[in-house]
């Protein structure tokens, strides 16, 4: 799904909130008995294990996200922030998942992670000719415009071609994730002292 506003462009996956959800829904479960059908000691321990449990998941499946805008790409993982404009990136690659490098290293975007190998049996002839490939050229699922990461590898492609974009890195830690591990991992560890 591509969600735009003006000049930016916001991509994650669907299945991300799924798997974050169903975790929310059985993790309510594993609170109510806890505390309902235990002692209340051992109901605050299993509470802030839940929670750590539960700030895992939603650390490694909702907050991660890739931001396009007119001059940089800004890439959030869990436990970093990297904006990236387009004239310091040399390379897109898609084969494991959406992979920038530069001077600046490489960077992966968890947000956008490759499709499975059986992907390119659904892709349309509208996908290919959108590449543009030569007869004898082969293709991975991954650099297929239907794809997360074909998508974005497309366009970083489209506005690296227009040029004059500054050639800036900067990368921060990403305050939300850290909160989310180290917040219940403060809670469990007090609940077990």
């Amino acid at each position: 799904m591509l969600l735009t506003c003006d000049n930016l462009r916001v991509k994650r996956p669907t299945s991300s909130y799924v798997i974050a959800i169903t975790a929310l829904i059985l993790a309510s479960f594993a609170a109510i008995q806890s505390l309902f059908f235990s002692t209340q000691e051992a109901g605050v321990d299993g509470l802030a294990i839940i929670a750590l449990l539960l700030g895992i998941i939603f650390c490694y499946y909702v907050v991660p996200k890739v931001e396009l805008h007119s001059d940089r790409i800004v890439i959030l993982n869990p436990l970093l922030r990297y904006e990236i404009g387009y004239g310091a990136i040399e390379n897109v690659d898609t084969r494991f998942a959406l992979n920038l490098s530069g001077e600046f290293g490489k960077v992966s975007a968890w947000a956008a992670p490759a499709p499975g190998r059986h992907r390119h049996r659904s892709h349309s002839s509208e996908d290919f000719r959108t590449l543009g490939l030569k007869p004898d050229q082969s293709v991975r699922p991954s650099d297929m415009p239907s794809t997360i990461t074909g998508s974005l590898a497309m366009q970083i492609r489209r506005f690296q071609a227009e040029g004059g974009h500054p050639a800036s890195f900067e990368k921060r830690a990403n305050l939300l994730g850290i909160a989310l591990l180290v917040v219940p991992a403060v809670l469990v560890a007090i609940t077990q002292l």
